[in-house]
């Protein structure tokens, strides 16, 4: 039984280092355009981790794991929901996690 909750307590960790990661790496949050007072948002949707799996980094033991998931960027300005794929970046990334919860190596995977 304690197997399996500390597996569970490592894939939470290893989702938020990965959340953290995304932000940083897809530039999240609130933004205004150069030149301009026109403000957007930029948020994260439909995220999915993958199973992980046991690899090797720098001859260390670590995790790899697939995500997928979408950014949407949310402008001032209104448009109609059948216009919300042109507002939508969809992501396939793969990351290299050690054992200490650090990400050591992400790939942009083409889907």
């Amino acid at each position: 039984m304690q197997v399996k909750k500390n597996k569970m307590v490592e894939i939470k960790e290893i989702e938020h280092v990965i959340r953290e990661e995304i932000y940083k790496l897809r530039n999240l949050g609130e933004h205004a355009r150069e030149g301009s007072d026109h403000l957007y948002y930029r948020s994260i949707s439909k995220f999915k981790l993958g199973k992980l799996k046991k690899t090797k980094s720098q001859e260390r033991i670590a995790f790899e794991v697939i995500c997928t998931y979408d950014i949407y960027t949310e402008t001032e300005f209104l448009h109609s929901p059948d216009m919300d794929e042109l507002y939508t970046e969809h992501y396939k990334d793969k990351f290299i996690i050690d054992r200490d919860f650090r990400i050591v190596e992400v790939n942009d995977i083409n889907i």
